[in-house]
């Protein structure tokens, strides 16, 4: 998932102006400017650019690519080394700039240092009371989570390499094995309420410095600890069978917890023109706008609010499939509410678990697949792993993010990075305060080399050519299955951090960070690409 900001009106509202229709195909663009030869791969197939020779034709070559009078208002930082001491390229590597996604790089390294690559996380449900000889359960159900990204139907299998951000289903999986073993242990009604418990994380929903036109889209989903389906839910619009007709909308997973008002309306022909509001505090999607009777269908992923009462829903009527009633409501438990009712695993009955793919599996989506989300929960769980949540001047716990940069900034100074310079607020990237300088990611780059864990840090991130957010770039290029990385996107922020090996066989570390560029995007990417390209070329000694 990128971290690509959308055009968006007053009250969170996108507009999808594009005969795709679909959130990616909702971003505005302006125009492409005319590039030089060597930006663009079509031209480079027609005709290829003298590869350097030298390191200063290779520098003179990079030289010229940022200085392209097209950037003159943009901030370029870049930093490229080769072993130890030799800086083969840099300019302005100690200026702070806007990571975008590189930024997952310090907690995905963080997150492997503190925890090892064998680290699972559980979900339980627990009753609060025994369940008696006639399957009733006198009490409360806790469906408690304690940070696990994988609760999703988005996986191949348990391939975390075929994970689809896109991709519904009407029921969710590891919801549905949950249920079956609360009936296997003898469940039939529950008198009480099914409580969804996310207490393990104790911070606001939303991740600070988050801009509320993100909120409503997938890719800005609230973070808890209790987290089902990426927090989000699926919608499917196809046309009325006459002009005029109000669209189907249908949505997967299939719930009662979203409602949606349908004022769209289907029209003979034309483009499909349709807008999704949902306010920031509520559940309640509306849908507006034309959709032509020509065209197929339309699809849109938007993020639930409350994501711990959306995980207890799922639950519920998972069990009513079961034909196990739950008589109370679908609630959820934060840490303020455990505050005055403490939760006390040693005074409930563990009915059901689940435990997530370990650690190894979930950095491959974090860096591959740039997943916003899963690498939040990767932060906070840094934050907990120091044990019960400590309370403020005010009574109220500790944010559980806080401890977690604490921990990240602890790890990196491990690492020989200068902290000094860096603004670490969030774990994904997609909050614009965030700064990092291109010394201090080569440098965490050149710690993770010889980190015990470097072959699972590697297997991670995403390959040119191949993979995750780089599989349509550097295709058909000496960079192709070489280059091993992390891409960064947000409105005028662009940024490639990672390993290239040369022809010679030797490994360069860089970081590439544009920053400020007011054009298309892909001027600033053609450049950072191009950049690694030319290092994978290269066949002297650097």
């Amino acid at each position: 998932m990128k971290t690509i900001r959308r055009l968006t009106s007053l009250l969170l509202v996108a507009c999808f102006l594009t005969p795709i229709g679909s959130v990616r195909g909702a971003v505005a663009t302006r125009s492409a400017s005319s590039a030089p030869r060597l930006l663009t791969r079509a031209v480079l197939t027609q005709q290829p650019v003298a590869k350097p020779q030298t390191v200063a034709e290779l520098q003179a070559r990079i030289t010229a690519l940022l200085d392209q009078p097209k950037f003159a208002a943009a901030r370029w930082g870049i930093l490229v080394k080769a072993g130890q001491d030799k800086i083969i390229f840099e300019r302005d590597a100690d200026k702070a700039f806007m990571p975008a996604s590189n930024m997952k790089l310090y907690t995905s390294s963080s997150a492997l240092d503190a925890f090892g690559p064998e680290f699972k996380i559980k979900t339980s449900v627990y009753a609060t009371k025994a369940v008696g000889r006639n399957g009733t359960l006198a009490g409360d159900l806790i469906l408690y989570g304690r940070g696990d990204p994988n609760l999703s139907p988005r996986f191949d299998g348990d391939n975390p390499d075929k994970y689809d951000e896109h991709k519904p289903a009407d029921k969710i999986a590891p919801i549905e094995r949950l249920a079956d073993q609360i009936k296997a242990a003898g469940v039939k009604i529950i008198t009480g309420s099914l409580i969804g418990d996310d207490s393990f994380f104790a911070d606001d929903l939303i991740g600070p410095g988050w801009e509320w036109d993100d909120l409503q889209f997938y890719y800005g989903a609230e973070v808890s600890a209790l987290t089902v389906n990426d927090n989000c839910v699926s919608f499917t619009v196809t046309p009325g069978k006459k002009v005029g007709d109000k669209p189907t909308i249908t949505v997967q997973p299939q719930t009662e917890f979203i409602k949606i008002v349908n004022n769209a309306t289907t029209t003979a022909n034309g483009i499909a023109r349709v807008g999704v509001n949902r306010p920031l505090n509520s559940n309640t999607i509306e849908f507006f706008g034309s959709m032509p009777r020509t065209r197929d269908k339309f699809e849109v992923n938007i993020a639930i609010h409350d994501p711990a009462a959306f995980a207890a829903t799922l639950l519920k009527e998972a069990l009513a499939r079961r034909q196990i009633r739950v008589l109370g409501k679908a609630t959820r438990a934060d840490a303020v509410a455990r505050v005055a009712k403490p939760f006390d695993e040693s005074k409930l009955k563990e009915l059901a678990s689940i435990e997530s793919q370990p650690m190894a599996e979930l950095l491959k989506v974090v860096n591959k697949q740039s997943q916003n989300l899963h690498t939040e929960l990767l932060l906070r769980q840094l934050g907990a792993n120091g044990g019960q949540h400590e309370l403020d001047e005010y009574g109220r716990p500790k944010p559980t993010i806080a401890r977690g940069n604490e921990a990240r900034r602890q790890f990196l100074q491990k690492a020989g990075v200068d902290i000094t310079p860096l603004s670490l607020r969030d774990g994904s990237g997609l909050a614009r305060q965030d700064l990092v300088t291109p010394r201090a990611t080569v440098r965490l780059l050149e710690f993770m080399l010889t980190h015990p864990h470097a072959n699972v840090f590697r297997e991670s991130l995403v390959v040119a050519g191949t993979d995750g957010t780089l599989e349509r770039r550097m295709r058909d290029t000496a960079a192709a299955g070489n280059f091993r990385g992390k891409t960064g996107t947000l409105s005028y922020v662009n940024a490639l951090s990672g390993y290239v090996t040369t022809k010679r066989g030797q490994v360069v570390i860089l970081s590439s960070m544009g920053n400020n560029y007011t054009g298309p995007g892909r001027d600033v990417t053609a450049v950072l690409d191009q950049i690694c390209v030319m290092l994978a070329e290269y066949e002297g000694e650097l």
